[in-house]
């Protein structure tokens, strides 16, 4: 039997890295954790996971759809020039606002970036930010998660003590909606191979904010259906041919 050891910023990337070295899916690897990997402050580096794997006694590969790639947004994914900016509007005398727009620029400035903060929207439920500037893709990590955090942290700070919440959304040079677009179009292209095969995709771990874009953009399909299932981190969809 044939052991290895590879390693990943996160166990699924690792498993990932088996998979490859070893010639089968995910689902055909066996693993144990040798080193479990460390986050550090909002996500910015960590220790990698490390595992010791090998092909699962009596696997038989198939031939269903590959499991779809985690999306992810590093350094190099970050096109500047592709980017249309949009016109930040006024804060319009609105402490809130004011207070969120000066936090999220101070903490941008500890941290060295050389980005800007500005303001996309706002009412009384909720506001909308933008952090625009050359190094902004360290602020957003692998599939969002030091945006999250530093939004999580953001909209901490900005409720505390207040009777009436709103809800703080933090954005890096139009990530989100990128990344949207890219999850609808992994869930399209799946869902085609589903509908062709007549075989379920089961999709890598996912977020809850992504499980969802997944769920809304295959809603309306008439020849595929979606569930989730797992726990925690290992959490996924599953993409069903309509019987």
């Amino acid at each position: 039997m044939k052991v290895i050891e590879a390693s990943g910023r996160t166990l699924e990337e690792a498993v990932q890295a088996a998979a490859r070295e070893l010639g089968v899916s995910v689902d055909g690897v066996e693993y144990e954790i040798v080193e479990e990997g460390a986050k550090r402050f909002l996500g910015l580096g960590q220790i990698p996971t490390t595992i010791k794997a090998h092909v699962k006694e009596g696997y038989v590969p198939g031939s269903e759809p590959a499991p779809a790639q985690i999306i992810s947004e590093d350094l190099d994914d970050v096109h500047i020039e592709d980017i249309v900016e949009e016109e930040p509007i006024a804060a319009n005398g609105d402490a809130f606002v004011d207070s969120a727009l000066k936090i999220v620029g101070d903490i941008v400035k500890a941290m060295g970036i050389d980005a800007k903060v500005e303001l996309k929207s706002a009412d009384p439920e909720e506001i909308n930010m933008d952090i625009v500037g050359a190094d902004v893709a360290i602020l957003i990590g692998r599939q969002g998660q030091t945006l999250d955090a530093l939004q999580y942290l953001v909209g901490l700070i900005m409720n505390r003590g207040n009777e009436s919440r709103r809800r703080v959304i933090l954005d890096a040079q139009h990530y989100r909606a990128r990344h949207q677009e890219m999850i609808e179009q992994k869930a399209q292209e799946y869902a085609d191979a589903v509908r062709a095969e007549g075989k379920e995709a089961v999709l890598e771990p996912q977020s809850a904010r992504d499980r969802r874009i997944v769920h809304m953009s295959l809603a309306d399909d008439l020849d595929v259906y979606t569930y989730s299932e797992g726990m925690g981190d290992d959490r996924h969809v599953v993409i069903s041919p309509r019987k």
